[in-house]
């Protein structure tokens, strides 16, 4: 019984076994009666724990795939015994039994495919863990958990009532003053009337609440090609359509705007862009386009949701206004977030919106979900009002940018001269550009059999299709992995720069995602 698990994944072995069994049974390659190894013999066939493999065969005895029969082991259910019996009302009478057919369900479906990278074959399996350039997300190691700790200590000792109650939806009030003050101070209109600011909870529910306010059925979404790839498999699992921008040094190419909606076959309701430290490519939208993209947007009446999760992440250069800083006609809504700077864990998250808008966005927020956990947010404002946020904040961009520049510094050592990349101010994350012939699903693999990985292109290209480029992201290495998997990497990259040929066979095997 051939079952391939990854060690390195996130998900829990126990799982991966499962779902593996589950695949094999499925797929008939396991056939009804087939006595499965012992527990004992699969642990030592995995490497894994004993207690993992009795957890997974617990879960899919549970689930009527396996049986387990005393003195004997362990064997494979007949499925279509089971399917028998659940087509009825599961009654024992006759007359009692439900006239139909089992409900077919595949018509709501979603893709899944793009949310991770096709398993690895055999021959690509490496015996030590690659070094993974992948995550553009921080770092664990440099969690304030001390003041958190405290913090959290502090307020249960003598908790409030409204710390555990539904809340109001616009959110916290004292912490949604200190961030209307920090908008502020950015440049944006901050007087009655203006603009406020709402809470929510994380990046990924404050675009699902906008998407569902400014979009119409059968509206299009305006995005950057390449961008977030969170922004992607939103539109997929939303079913919106959605049609990409070209991105370049200077950020969107805004005057492709205008061609796009010349079209009228596709209606568009909004426009998504990351203008500062853009993920994936760690450039910034110079000031020209963004007064350009702002008149268009006026002139279309389109809203323009602007995603700035980096605002606090500059480590050098001079600051550039917000596109809700510059904006004069109020078709800017600003989505910050603390998740970069403080605990992507903690989703939280605000939306800074003309008061227009904002009334009925607290209304579509209460008739969703009624509001966010007041004591997350109570939390977030101490640990604002004690100092600590700012000090965190100084703390680890010093960490980030020394990591940035090992990389760069490395790339520049290390990397074949033929290759261009992008050199962040700010961010997660910087580009690199292949040449054409070179696309990056097939170029991932083979650097991973050399023992560094990156982020595909697919993952952020509109349409999932792959590209000649790929992400790389420092903020979950140390410096001297650094080093290591770059200077792996650079030796990879100049193998296929002097004979891309060798890339054929993987390119065959992986297409696209």
């Amino acid at each position: 019984m051939h079952i391939q698990i990854d060690k390195n994944a996130p998900v829990p072995l126990y799982r991966q076994i499962v779902a593996e069994i589950r695949r094999l049974i499925d797929a008939g390659l396991l056939a009804t009666g087939t006595r499965l190894p012992s527990s004992r013999e699969l642990a030592e066939q995995l490497d894994v724990s004993r207690k993992t493999i009795l957890i997974a065969f617990q879960e899919l005895i549970a689930d009527r795939y396996l049986e387990s029969r005393p003195q004997s082991g362990t064997f494979v259910v007949d499925r279509s015994a089971l399917a028998d019996i659940s087509g009825g009302s599961g009654l024992s009478e006759g007359d009692n039994t439900i006239a139909g057919s089992r409900m077919d369900w595949s018509r709501y479906e979603i893709p899944g495919g793009f949310f991770s990278l096709p398993p690895q074959r055999e021959a690509t399996r490496q015996s030590t863990t690659p070094i993974s350039f992948i995550k553009a997300t921080p770092d664990p190691q440099l969690f304030p958990f001390e003041q958190i700790k405290q913090i959290t200590q502090q307020l249960l000792w003598d908790p409030e009532a409204f710390f555990f109650d539904y809340g109001h939806p616009q959110g916290y009030q004292p912490l949604v003053e200190f961030l209307e003050q920090k908008e502020a101070l950015s440049g944006t209109a901050m007087k009655p009337g203006q603009n406020d600011v709402v809470v929510v909870s994380g990046f990924q529910q404050g675009l699902n609440l906008l998407i569902n306010l400014l979009l119409r059925p059968g509206e299009a979404l305006l995005v950057e090609q390449p961008t977030y790839a969170a922004i992607l498999n939103f539109c997929i699992a939303r079913r919106i359509p959605y049609i990409g921008v070209p991105v370049d040094k200077d950020g969107m190419q805004v005057d492709k705007i205008k061609e796009i909606l010349k079209d009228k076959k596709q209606k568009i309701g909004a426009i998504i862009t990351i203008p500062t430290f853009h993920n994936p490519t760690g450039t910034v939208m110079s000031v020209e386009r963004r007064k350009k993209l702002l008149e268009i947007a006026s002139g279309a009446k389109l809203p323009i949701i602007e995603d700035d999760y980096a605002q606090d992440l500059r480590y050098d250069g001079a600051d550039v206004p917000s596109l809700k800083s510059l904006d004069q006609h109020g078709n800017v809504i600003r989505l910050g977030s603390f998740s970069k700077i403080f605990l992507p864990g903690l989703r939280l998250a605000w939306a800074t919106l003309p008061s227009d808008l904002a009334v009925p966005l607290v209304r579509m927020k209460r008739g969703c979900d009624r509001g966010d956990s007041f004591f997350l947010q109570v939390i977030m404002h101490e640990f604002i009002l004690k100092g600590y946020l700012d000090k965190h904040i100084r703390r680890t961009k010093r960490v980030y940018k020394s990591r940035r520049d090992v990389l760069l510094e490395t790339m520049e050592e290390e990397f074949p001269k033929e290759l261009t990349w992008t050199k962040p101010s700010g961010g997660f994350s910087l580009w690199v550009n292949l040449p054409k012939k070179i696309k990056s699903l097939a170029l991932y693999h083979y650097c991973r059999e050399r023992g560094a990985e990156f982020a595909v292109a697919n993952f952020f290209w509109p349409g999932k299709q792959d590209s000649n480029g790929f992400r790389l992201s420092w903020s979950l290495l140390e410096e001297g992995e650094i080093v290591d998997g770059a200077t792996r990497l650079g030796m990879a990259l100049k193998e296929v720069i002097a004979k891309p040929n060798i890339l054929n066979d993987l390119a065959k095997m992986y297409g696209e995602l």
